[in-house]
């Protein structure tokens, strides 16, 4: 018969092969409860053992209760969840976490558990509602918010109750999740509360729905934590001054040539700090503040991934646009850029005995965030002035 083909069919049949091994495969079902698992259950009911009935009973739920009836499921998941061992708990909680098809009081009994036996289902399971996440906050120790912030999605009702505990670290994975959704009136509370804590400052810094006013608010914040006279009193002691304002000036090539060896040995120091995680951008703040001037142009150029000699021009350059496009491409949230800018414009005054050009309150923090916010929004821009 298949001699008999003519050269369109075997092509259809080549087609077909191929087509066959192109196809997804299908879903992997739910590995069953077998008489197997019984008999084993049966000859070793060590918790080990009743850990991978929990486990395979989990994962199989759904199914089996629209194949039996889904009380005698619902009962057996009862018994798995009483049991005193709290390995075998903690493979159920594992297996039926990110379940639909599971009774919700099984999902509410293991919420309740141990921290170990609840996490997962505190993070991932859809069938808790906000008032069972708002009770077991209110009702449970720290461990529990923690898990509850770290969820891909928190309703604002949910988010209100957990900066109510007043734990930092609470706050910051909450505000660091961007799935977590606040209210206008939290994030003010944040900001008041919690806003000269690095860890939540660093996260808080970088949500994109901040109002201008919080933008200021968080501004004065990090100057404040970093001690940083400009913001309080709208001056810079002319010692820090000069040392930025020199930076910007000295570009003859006998300078250059003669900071070399000093700049690359920096470079290879803060670029250890780079890659360990522990160079941040209110580090860098902390460098320019100081008068560290090398070691703040190094630092953005680390970030920013681009040489530092293109970084120190990009800095200083009259066209403030570009000043924006490197902090952008370094990856400065708004606040921070705001008080780069600040630094330099008004160590430019103060070395020309000149007042500042700004007073820099709400309305120029207004300005200079949606002037920032678009520039983000326009990727060939910022490439285009990088690039300059």
């Amino acid at each position: 018969m298949r001699e008999g083909l003519t050269a369109d069919g075997r092509a259809g049949c080549r087609r077909r092969q191929q087509l066959l091994r192109a196809a997804p495969a299908a879903p992997a079902r739910p590995e069953a409860l077998t008489r197997a698992d019984v008999a084993a259950l049966r000859n070793d009911p060590s918790p080990a053992q009743r850990a991978q009935i929990a486990a395979k009973l989990g994962r199989s739920a759904g199914e089996l209760a629209r194949e039996v009836d889904p009380r005698l499921v619902e009962a057996v998941l009862e018994l798995l969840v009483r049991d005193v061992a709290k390995e075998v708990r903690k493979a159920l909680a594992e297996a039926v976490a990110t379940s639909s098809e599971v009774p919700p009081s099984i999902v509410r009994r293991l919420a309740t558990d141990a921290i170990e036996v609840a996490e997962p289902v505190l993070r991932h399971s859809p069938l808790l509602t906000d008032q069972d996440l708002i009770e077991i906050v209110r009702t449970n120790a720290i461990q529990y918010a923690l898990a509850v912030a770290g969820r891909s999605q928190v309703s604002e009702a949910v988010s209100e109750v957990l900066v109510d505990t007043g734990e930092s670290s609470v706050v910051a994975r909450l505000v660091g999740n961007v799935g977590a959704r606040l209210k206008e009136e939290t994030l003010r509370r944040v900001v008041a509360e919690f806003g000269r804590e690095r860890e939540v400052q660093e996260r808080l810094v970088r949500r994109p729905e901040l109002s201008f006013e919080l933008v200021d608010r968080l501004v004065r914040a990090i100057a404040e934590r970093l001690e940083w006279e400009l913001v309080a009193n709208h001056r810079m002691p002319l010692e820090q001054a000069q040392a930025i304002v020199r930076a910007a000036r000295e570009r003859s090539a006998i300078d250059l040539v003669a900071r070399d060896h000093g700049d690359r040995q920096r470079e290879r120091q803060l670029r250890e700090r780079f890659q360990a995680g522990e160079l941040g951008h209110e580090d860098l703040l902390a460098m320019l503040r100081d008068g560290d001037v090398a070691g703040f142009e190094i630092g953005v150029a680390l970030h920013a991934r681009e040489p530092v000699a293109r970084v120190r021009k990009l800095l200083y350059d009259p066209d403030r646009r570009r000043l924006a496009a490197i902090c952008l491409r370094a990856g400065f949230p708004v606040a921070h850029y705001v008080l780069v800018r600040m630094a330099i414009e008004f160590a430019e005054a103060a070395v020309d005995g000149k007042p500042p050009r700004s007073e820099y309150g709400p309305e120029t923090i207004r300005f200079l965030q949606e002037q920032y916010l678009r520039l983000q929004a326009r990727p060939d821009a910022v490439a285009e002035l990088c690039a300059a």
